[in-house]
């Protein structure tokens, strides 16, 4: 039972390791990067709740973050009921285990706290923070087996790792006034005490303490059933022993190796690499992600979701030399050490992202997936296990940022990359905390009238020091840290302003446009903070518009359609924007709560002479006017593209030729210009 319960805990809080060695080692970490190794590791540990990381002991991130919000900023310095252990665990550099605790946002856990150090300029070791990782006790403790329908009565206390002084954590505390027997369990930073006795005492072996032993030694019939007692008694002691040892085996293997696949796990996998490496044998190291799994836990359940990595380990097994190792470390990442030379590991990994491309037959359920793979070489690219296995996981996330199902080595530009990532993520909070954004809009005209019919919000951020950034720069960036859900907040506080601006003034330019993201329908509640917005600034809903990408509309189907049709039941527009970049039809699109179609600009800029373009566009202003929907071309920047599409029948247009994007002052003399041009008497 103590083995048990010491590789639980080593299971549970084994994840925050290489979280706080990628620290160490890099200085910090991107919120993509946390997320990704989080995830993965609360899907591999059920009874985990949530990691979270705190940089001068203030929580700047968690994950997930569903349920976790108000633990943003909390600052366990001002925590006196949990500060103590932490500075403790930070002054002797060791992780420690505290609790049990009730939880700010309610629940009995467990909480890991391993203290950060990194090493800044002339080798000078400072304090970085704590990554803490936070664990259901009830789940942790019925996993290791304490439960209440053993044939022991068992007892656990050393609350915040203070043994025998420490508070009763599960069972009766009875149990440690007259203990039957008594072990101490190993935790982060101290002792638990784990006491057993039998329900209803231990069973009549105890031959020699019957009150009729010496009366029955004296006759020598009785003589022979003692010895015959002593022998039982040494069978089953030897039987006892023999299960012990296959306890313990057990526990060796839950510890060394994972529970689904079958697979070595971390802590095994380590071993080997660096009794490899010590060997000095040339070897590689392979990270690999399964692109695609979430969609496949999500959509068929677990189960299937299990049955997929024991198909897919069978699959990597047959790629691999008895003289290669592979190891699950969690969720769908799984890490190989390949040894041989550098033209036949590249064969390897070749293959390896081969097998994934071959569908998986889950019990009569087809499922496609792909395969991200970073390579490390030994020692080009590090000479330990943890280096090879960083560098490793930093070019996977390389091969998955250059479009997934491909493979990437490791080179010193990435971490320079992720670095440069780092700083860019920074510039961008401190943006969002200090005002620096703002909106330009872009004119929306009628083809037909040259009226115009309303602007199209577009974001920019003018940095103090490099003025205005592209938001082909940061836009990205936010969607992958989960930064576009604060910014989008922000935009459509901005645009609420502006709309209330003009209208106080009598100068409304109509509908105002603003773009949706994907993490903004999926991760917040996106129609009450635009219904708030409106409420605030006095608005009524048809003053704006919602556009929303058609990957996103395919991607996350049912969301999407339900956010467009609660924003419809406002008196809100909806638009599709970049139709025809994703894969969804007109007929498809016409049973959404659409208004708008907004034609891709690749589809207008080779207009009016590719042969091919006009078709397409043809086909969506006539299809789109059968089902119902009003279209706008995007980037006309031509006479000629203008002329072919009000021919066509096309009903607005942006695009530089009618308006580049502009500040709102510039579009106010904008508005004039174009207000006297349209109103000019002919041949003036």
């Amino acid at each position: 039972m103590r083995g048990a319960l010491e590789a639980q805990l080593g299971a549970a809080f084994g994840e925050a390791e290489g979280i706080a060695q990628l620290i160490s080692a890099d200085g910090g970490i991107s919120p993509a990067h946390f997320h990704g190794m989080a995830r993965d590791a609360l899907q591999s540990v059920r009874y985990m709740r949530h990691i979270a990381l705190a940089p001068g002991d203030v929580i700047s991130d968690v994950y997930p973050l569903a349920g976790n919000e108000r633990l943003i900023g909390l600052d366990y310095r001002q925590l006196p009921d949990q500060f103590p252990l932490l500075r403790a665990a930070r002054d002797q550099a060791h992780p420690v285990l505290a609790g049990p605790l009730q939880l700010y946002q309610g629940g009995r856990a467990l909480i890991y706290r391993r203290p950060v150090f990194v090493t800044g300029k002339r080798g000078v070791r400072f304090y970085w923070g704590n990554v803490s990782i936070v664990a259901d006790i009830d789940r942790l403790l019925l996993t290791a087996g304490l439960r209440p329908d053993t044939e022991f009565e068992l007892a656990v206390r050393g609350g915040d790792g203070k043994g025998a002084e420490g508070t009763l954590i599960w069972g009766d505390s009875r149990l440690f006034d007259d203990p039957q027997v008594k072990t101490t369990v190993e935790v982060p930073g101290g002792l638990w005490q784990l006491v057993a006795a039998p329900r209803g005492g231990w069973s009549g072996l105890d031959l020699f303490g019957s009150p009729l032993f010496l009366f029955a030694l004296g006759c020598t019939g009785v003589f022979s059933l003692f010895v015959a007692q002593l022998n039982r008694k040494q069978r089953l002691l030897e039987q006892r022993n023999r299960e012990l040892h296959r306890y313990q085996a057990q526990l060796e293997r839950l510890a060394h190796y994972d529970t689904i696949t079958g697979l070595p796990n971390r802590i095994l996998f380590q071993q080997q690499l660096s009794t490899a490496i010590l060997q000095g044998h040339g070897l590689a190291v392979l990270m690999l992600d399964i692109d695609g799994f979430k969609q496949v836990n999500d959509s068929l359940g677990h189960p299937m979701g299990d049955l997929l990595l024991q198909q897919a380990t069978a699959r990597f097994l047959q790629e691999l030399d008895s003289q290669d190792r592979l190891c699950r470390l969690g969720g769908d990442e799984f890490v190989f050490m390949l040894q041989g030379a550098q033209g036949q590991v590249n064969q390897q990994v070749r293959a390896l992202l081969r097998c994934l491309q071959r569908p998986f037959d889950l019990n009569g359920n087809a499922a496609l997936v792909t395969g991200s793979i970073g390579l490390a070489w030994c020692p080009q690219h590090g000479e330990d296990a943890d280096s090879l296995l960083r560098h490793a996981d930093t070019a996977m996330y390389a091969a998955k940022e250059a479009g997934r199902d491909a493979w990437r080595p490791y080179h010193p530009d990435m971490t320079e990359r992720l670095q440069q990532r780092l700083e860019l993520e920074r510039n961008l909070r401190r943006a969002l905390e200090h005002n620096e954004f703002e909106l330009w809009y872009q004119p929306k005209v009628d083809l037909f009238s040259g009226q115009l019919e309303g602007v199209e919000a577009l974001l920019r951020w003018r940095d103090p020091e490099h003025g205005l950034v592209s938001p082909g720069a940061f836009i990205p960036l936010a969607e992958r840290t989960g930064l576009i859900i604060p910014l989008g907040e922000r935009v459509l506080e901005l645009a609420c302003a502006q709309l209330a601006e003009w209208r106080a003034d009598d100068g409304l330019p109509g509908p105002l446009a603003i773009n949706v993201a994907a993490l903004q329908i999926e991760r917040s509640d996106y129609v009450t903070s635009l219904a708030s917005a409106l409420e605030r600034h006095g608005l009524p809903a048809n003053l704006l518009e919602v556009e929303i990408t058609e990957s996103l509309l395919m991607e996350s189907q049912q969301q999407a359609c339900a956010v467009l049709a609660q924003l419809q039941a406002m008196g809100v527009a909806t638009a599709v924007d970049d139709f025809g970049t994703g894969y969804s039809s007109l007929a498809y699109l016409r049973a959404l709560p659409i208004d708008h179609l907004k034609i891709d600009r690749a589809f207008i800029k080779d207009l009016p002479g590719d042969d091919d373009a006009v078709a397409i566009a043809r086909a969506i202003i006539d299809l789109g006017h059968a089902l119902g929907f009003r279209i706008t071309a995007e980037g006309i920047e031509t006479q000629e593209q203008y002329d072919f599409l009000r021919h066509a029948g096309c009903d607005q247009g942006q695009g530089f030729l009618l308006g580049r994007p502009m500040p709102a002052e510039a579009l106010r003399g904008w508005l004039a210009e174009n207000h006297e041009r349209r109103h000019r008497p002919p041949g003036r």
